[in-house]
Formats: structure tokens, C-alpha cells, sequence
């Protein structure tokens, strides 16, 4: 579960060697820090609702996503008898997306932009280019759990929810299970970008699965950032 699939042509290519109908009282964001796992911050009850199973989705239904960012995300998986570990840094700037990974001596770049996707490495002189993408993309090629899945859950599900630190953000965090196999799921939404800032899946009691994310750099990225190799920046974000 901790994967969506994306084409298989493309993940050959790619690898090297390679948010119910159960209503809801209005909610209001918090806006500063937590000052305990059950109310939001800011603000006592009275400005703000006590997180549960029953009112988070709501919240999380009115998070916005940070428009233009960069930000370095880390990635490790568990097994028995052993871990993996990628570090992958992305830019976006209005739907256009950049992700690098460097391993084993090379630089990976992972371009989405304008309902394209682009894979090329450093060293190449173009790029491979496909036209299959989606709006999930970008949190495909991160190996980032998307968030939005919460908002189709039944409550029963929802094991936990509080507003919480993490990683010095205020965020939301719950803890749900999901899937075929009813993974536990732990993750922590900033309330200020909507960015997921970490998570942590496991099976049964044993984690298979952990994602942390660096403090976002909310200033717009440059055009030289999205630019393709050998040719001129992407085509800029329709305004």
C-alpha cells in the first residue's frame, strides 16, 4: 500500500540500475504553535475545535498546499534484516514540480511540468518524456503517503487525531488504518503550508515505513530550476 503504481515502462526506465458523508461542526485553523495534543493553538475551545476522529477530516478538507516551495525529503523503508534510505530534494512553483535524488555517484532529476514528465540524469544530454501524469505525481515520485486518502475514510477508521510539533511546524496529526492489509498510518500535516512533514507506517507494532520532511523555503524557486537539459526553463505555470 505504501506505493501507487506508476506505469511499468516508465519505472524501469526511472530506477537506477534501474482527504464522508457524516457531517461535521464548523472548524477554524489554528494559527500558532499547539499547546496541547486536543485543542488547536492561538486560542482556546472556543476558536478553535478539539481534533477527533469525527472532526478532522473537515480540518484537513480546508488545508491548503503551499503554492511554491523547496524542501528536502527523506525516505526509509524496513524489512526484516534490513533498511533502505533515499534522500530526495524538490522544488515546486505552481504545479511544476522537480525532484533529485542522487545516488551511488549520480543525480536523478524528475521533472513534471505542464502535464508532462521528464527523467533525465546530470550527465544526459535529453531527457525521457512521457505525457502520462496526474495531479499525484509529484507524491508518487517523492514515495510521500498522499494525505487525501483520509478524507475517504470512514471515522471508524481514524484511530487518532491532535494538533501536535513537529519537526518545529505546528501540524495535525492522525493515526488511521488503512488498506488491504490495515497498515497503520501516522502522519503530520503542517497547518501553515498543508505539506506533509512526516509519517510513519506499520505493520502490526513494526515500522516498514518513515518519511521526514526538512522545514519548506517558501520563496519561489528560479526558472533555472525547472530548465530542461541542453534547452530553455520549462514552460512557465498558466497564471
Amino acid at each position: 500500500i505504501l506505493l501507487l503504481v506508476l506505469t511499468a515502462a516508465v519505472i524501469v526506465w526511472a530506477l537506477f540500475g534501474m482527504d464522508q458523508g457524516v457531517e461535521t461542526p464548523p472548524v477554524e485553523l489554528p494559527t500558532a504553535e499547539p499547546t496541547d495534543g486536543s485543542s488547536g493553538p492561538g486560542g482556546g475551545e472556543e476558536d478553535v475545535v478539539a481534533l477527533t476522529p469525527d472532526t478532522v477530516q473537515a480540518v484537513i478538507s480546508m488545508l491548503t498546499r503551499a503554492d511554491s516551495y523547496s524542501r528536502t525529503v527523506t525516505v526509509e523503508d524496513f524489512w526484516d534484516g534490513g533498511s533502505s534510505s533515499a534522500e530526495l530534494k524538490v522544488w515546486e512553483d505552481h504545479g511544476r514540480s522537480l525532484i533529485r535524488v542522487e545516488r551511488d555517484g549520480y543525480v536523478r532529476n524528475i521533472l513534471i511540468s505542464g502535464g508532462k514528465l521528464y527523467i533525465w540524469y546530470d550527465y544526459s544530454a535529453d531527457a525521457f518524456t512521457s505525457d502520462k501524469v496526474d495531479g499525484t505525481e509529484a507524491d508518487e515520485w517523492l514515495r510521500c503517503i498522499s494525505y487525501d486518502e483520509l478524507l475517504d475514510l470512514p471515522s471508524a477508521s481514524i484511530l487518532n487525531a491532535s494538533y501536535e510539533l513537529f519537526g518545529g511546524e505546528s501540524c495535525i496529526y492522525v493515526e488511521y488504518v488503512s488498506g488491504e492489509f490495515g497498515y497503520k498510518s501516522c502522519v503530520y500535516i503542517s497547518v501553515s503550508t498543508g505539506l506533509l512533514m512526516g509519517a510513519r507506517v506499520y505493520d502490526g507494532e513494526t515500522l516498514v515505513y518513515q518519511m521526514n520532511s526538512s522545514t519548506p523555503d517558501l520563496a519561489t524557486p528560479g526558472e533555472e530550476v525547472f530548465a530542461l537539459p541542453g534547452a530553455s526553463p520549462s514552460p512557465e505555470p498558466e497564471a
